[in-house]
């Protein structure tokens, strides 16, 4: 193979990742009803009340959508706890969505997903590719491609209408920008984009209230590679989108200066944010340990190929360019982890991996794509400019990032073909909930739903396509490690064939979920089952309470 066919195979892998991660945010729903996602109801009914009742109290909206916990309460009335950048976002699309669509009744309408398609998963691809952008033509740029989309949360969120996924968007399309201009300046349009990249770093931070340091350390690092007028026209378009907050917050709770998470409607929330500083404290090693590895949620055990960004960074440094990039993101993931490491919640509840870490996943990816580098490596073009160290350049570390990409992607796409969302004493859920759940034919909402197990065949064949590609465009394959790539998914096989454990209080969760939401056990069989299994006083009452809700 040429070199320039090799640079085609690379560019045409990495756009065929990107079209797959589109097309399955377009594929599943993303919803399970009846049930509705506490999470996406809180902000769903903030723009279903805003336009259709016009105002911002969600207190008419709940009867119609949904009640949930996750409120804010203020006055005598309940709004959203959530910072409301992707509700701000959403209003006008939802304004003319309801040109076409009649007044939803539930949260499950088809005007919620197309909502959540034009807002969330266009954003999220359109970062997506702009990262595919960034690596260019360079050796393993798909396969690094590949394994963000398929290989972590991005695609689950991406098509969920949750903030992380949003957020993690908007932060890496402003830097982005922030790199457009200093690669056009002085040409013209150098301004706007300043002003853009400001608008959509302050949209972030309203998005996600945690993401407010990064969008400071970006604006550091347009301070530091721009001059004071440029730092001004940045600071001009993030103001946007925080006088929005402000204004906001002072219609709903009464002072510009108090979030709704600061008006928690729920007992356990309100505690929370009540310790400390909005809820965090100090840092843990527990917690920092538990981000990484914990059975149910661990960064690097469902992605294990992200463990690359930490030698990545490090040969990111020694490489000498673009150093102040590799300080930004090297802070903004450092610090945005030990920033999580000092949140009791961590968790995040009922959902899939660490999902409060996503805002930082794309920084994460550009260091991970250096981190089995050899001065020997294609160019991967960030700035204008080649820099000579670049990832995966080794047939040997190819193949094991090969190897971590195919484990991370089939993990993440039976994670997601069923139920989704599991609480934190669900030890590896790919085998113990999804698994558990397809046995029993759950399948995951999608637009081919009637054909029932037949329907995950085209989204199975899409994911193998798009890594087939990129793991061909990555070749060569040591001869040694090229057992590497089926490895990934015996481990994965081995994990299912020996799953952990489980307690008697989570079996009986997952049996509930499956009567309550599947709508393939109306008779509750499986949970009938597992009550009848009640040994101790303790299970017993569990499997009371259980009954008393679920066993309808």
């Amino acid at each position: 193979m040429t070199p320039n066919s090799e640079l085609s195979a690379e560019r045409r892998a990495g756009l065929a990742a990107v079209a797959g991660f589109a097309v399955l945010t377009l594929y599943f729903t993303g919803l399970f009803p009846p049930f509705g996602n506490p999470n996406e109801l809180s902000r769903l009914e903030m723009v279903f009340a805003f336009v259709e009742q016009g105002t911002f109290r969600i207190d008419g909206a709940i009867p119609v959508l949904g009640d949930h916990e996750d409120k804010a309460v203020s006055g005598g009335h309940f709004y959203s706890n959530k910072a409301p950048g992707l509700a701000f976002a959403a209003i006008p699309v939802y304004r003319v969505l309801r040109v076409f669509f009649p007044p939803p009744r539930s949260a499950s309408d088809a005007i919620f997903v197309l909502l959540r398609i034009l807002t969330v998963s266009v954003l999220c691809v359109v970062a997506l590719a702009r990262f595919a952008a960034r690596l260019g033509s360079a050796k393993g740029s798909a396969l690094l491609v590949f394994a963000l989309a398929f290989g972590t949360p991005l695609l689950f969120y991406g098509r969920s209408f949750f903030g992380h996924a949003w957020t993690a968007a908007l932060l890496f399309l402003a830097w982005d920008l922030a790199r457009k201009r200093e690669e056009r300046a002085p040409a013209g349009g150098a301004g706007l984009l300043a002003e853009s990249a400001g608008l959509l770093c302050g949209w972030a931070a309203i998005s996600e209230y945690t993401a407010a340091p990064l969008a400071m350390l970006l604006a550091l690092r347009v301070a530091r590679c721009g001059s004071w007028r440029t730092l001004a026209l940045f600071a001009a378009g993030a103001a946007v989108p925080l006088l929005l907050l402000l204004s906001y917050d002072a219609s709903c709770f009464g002072s510009p200066w108090v979030l709704s998470s600061a008006r928690e409607a729920h007992r356990s929330y309100s505690e929370l944010a009540g310790k400390g500083l909005f809820g965090f404290g100090a840092p843990s090693p527990r917690i920092a340990w538990d981000l990484l590895f914990h059975p149910a949620r661990g960064l690097l055990l469902f992605s294990p190929f992200l463990v690359s960004a930490i030698p990545g960074f490090l040969a990111w440094w020694r490489s000498g360019e673009d150093r102040a990039d590799c300080v930004f993101a090297l802070a903004a993931v450092a610090g945005f982890f030990l920033l999580l490491t000092a949140y009791p919640n961590w968790h995040g509840g009922w959902s899939l991996g660490d999902r409060y870490l996503l805002p930082v996943l794309l920084f994460a990816g550009l260091a991970a794509g250096r981190g089995f580098g050899g001065p020997q490596g294609p160019p991967l073009r960030l700035l204008g400019h080649t820099p000579r160290v670049l990832a995966l350049a080794s047939p040997l570390s190819r193949s094991l990032f090969a190897a971590a990409a195919v484990f991370s992607a089939a993990a993440h796409f039976l994670l997601t073909a069923s139920w989704s969302h599991f609480p934190l004493d669900v030890a590896w859920p790919p085998a113990t909930g999804s698994l558990w759940f397809l046995q029993r034919g759950w399948i995951a909402p999608n637009l081919l739903a009637p054909l029932h197990w037949a329907s995950l065949l085209p989204p199975a064949a899409l994911t193998v396509a798009a890594g087939s590609l990129a793991l061909r465009a990555a070749r060569p394959f040591s001869a040694r490690a090229f057992i590497a790539v089926p490895a990934g998914l015996l481990l994965l096989a081995a994990t299912l064939l020996f799953p952990p454990a489980l307690s008697y209080g989570t079996r009986l969760w997952r049996a509930a979920v499956y009567g309550a939401y599947a709508g393939l056990d109306p008779g509750r069989e499986e949970l009938r089952s597992v009550v009848l299994s009640a040994s101790t006083p303790l299970e017993m009452r569990q499997a009371q309470g259980a009954w008393r809700l679920y066993g309808r």
